[in-house]
């Protein structure tokens, strides 16, 4: 019961956040006075997070959690381009998005390996 209440809880903050990202990837931003490519870094963080907090119930899709993150960070930055926020598709966004996916899927098959599970 503790147990399924716990992995409750993590796919409801682990969709909560996703739905974050997403919101935070659409919304109109003021990065005037910001350094140039400085928010590359968030992007690489909020993936590599998405993918290592992947709740594990849902890593039986045919597809791996790197690809639908990746994906979901590509058809965000198109999102970008084709809404009038005043934000714009960036190709350095979603190669930081992809490796943040990227490391998060890495970190998760170390994890597993680790603690002798299957990733």
């Amino acid at each position: 019961m503790r147990e399924n209440l716990f992995l409750s809880l993590h796919k409801i903050f682990w969709a909560a956040y996703v739905l974050a990202v997403i919101a935070g990837s659409l919304a109109p931003v003021n990065m005037s006075g910001a350094p140039e490519q400085s928010d590359k870094l968030l992007h690489f963080l909020a993936y590599g997070l998405m993918v290592f907090f992947w709740p594990s119930g849902w890593k039986s899709f045919r597809l791996s959690p790197f690809w639908l993150a990746a994906g979901l960070g590509l058809l965000l930055e198109m999102g970008q381009g084709a809404l009038p926020t005043g934000r714009f598709m960036d190709i350095f966004d979603v190669a930081a998005n992809a490796a943040g996916a990227g490391i998060g899927a890495a970190a998760v098959s170390l994890r597993c390996r680790f603690a002798g599970q299957p990733s």
